[in-house]
């Protein structure tokens, strides 16, 4: 059953729980750094075998990083952080996942307010199923407090990329946006930092909060997943749309290639105007009272589930 955190209650299938928790984001200005040709780039998704560990992959590869290219605006189209040193590329080898370069993301403190370090991209116009696999750490000394915000995947108008962004506190209402993020969730001290992975998702079925508001759902596995700091992870998220006027989208992620939660039975749209069409790295801290820093690195975008570079996988990633 799904056990949302007010009154209402709606039966679902297991292995997952879901709540609400008042936070408001996403209402974060991008900086832009535009690129001559960029819209041709971003309009050619291209198959390949990845070339960190030459990686053979069975689907279409919607877009990749490896963050060997030293350059940041030539891959990425939104590049935003409360103060300019708090994103740049690690050289560092403890740091770095593969190669010599990974993404370092710092939320700087900024005295109790919000902070952030975020990169985003766009593939427009979308898909209706992507899988996106990447690998990250979370720095030794890490400690959100309460709230935070990690990785987001966005569901925006085929006509309109923003219609997803500055949305917090919103219900979608199924031809304008949704998104789901995966995030760490202390809940309130229960867990040590970084906290429990699990879903935070808007879709047009969430449950209201006794505020008014419609703050992101929860889906949390049944098994709390709490990963170490200061230790490389592959994390991978598939988000698949439903048909429209058919319950049937669904969201999973995997942690080293074992799935940890597969959510179905899900209304993320009612119509075709939306696709999966935007993604971002981010630490986006709510009350910034210390500087928190993550490493990210060998991101791959695709339609068919990827797994570890090292090949090991469960299963066949559905």
């Amino acid at each position: 059953m799904l056990h949302f955190w007010t009154a209402n209650r709606r039966t679902f299938q297991p292995p997952f729980t879901v709540g609400f928790q008042p936070i408001q984001t996403l209402g974060l200005s991008l900086l832009i750094v535009r690129k001559k040709h960029f819209a041709l780039l971003l309009a050619l998704p291209f198959l390949m075998a990845y070339s960190s560990g030459s990686q053979a992959l069975a689907g279409e590869v919607v877009f990749s990083d490896d963050f060997e290219s030293g350059v940041l605006a030539e891959r990425w189209e939104g590049i935003n952080s409360t103060r300019p040193e708090g994103l740049g590329f690690e050289t560092r080898a403890e740091y770095v996942h593969s190669g010599k370069r990974s993404l370092r993301l710092t939320a700087h403190e900024n005295g109790g307010n919000a902070s952030v370090a975020q990169v985003t991209r766009w593939f427009m116009p979308g898909y209706d199923r992507l899988y996106f696999r990447w690998y990250a750490m979370f720095a030794v000394d890490f400690d959100q407090g309460n709230l935070m915000h990690w990785t987001f995947i966005g569901g925006s108008r085929t006509d309109n990329k923003w219609s997803a962004f500055g949305t917090a506190g919103l219900r979608p209402g199924g031809a304008d946006f949704f998104t789901t993020m995966l995030e760490p969730w202390r809940n309130w001290g229960e867990y040590p930092p970084p906290g429990a992975l699990h879903f935070y998702t808007n879709y047009p079925d969430m449950t209201q909060a006794p505020d008014g508001n419609y703050w992101g759902n929860h889906f949390d596995p049944q098994k709390p997943f709490l990963p170490d700091r200061g230790r490389w992870y592959c994390f991978e998220v598939m988000v698949k749309l439903n048909t429209p006027g058919s319950r049937d989208g669904e969201q999973a992620f995997w942690i080293d290639g074992e799935k940890i939660l597969h959510a179905d039975s899900i209304r993320w749209r009612d119509s075709e105007v939306l696709k999966l069409n935007a993604f971002w790295f981010g630490v986006y801290i709510h009350k910034a009272v210390r500087d928190n820093t993550c490493w990210y690195d060998d991101l791959i975008i695709s339609t068919d589930y990827i797994g570890p570079e090292n090949g090991e996988r469960q299963g066949d990633g559905k």
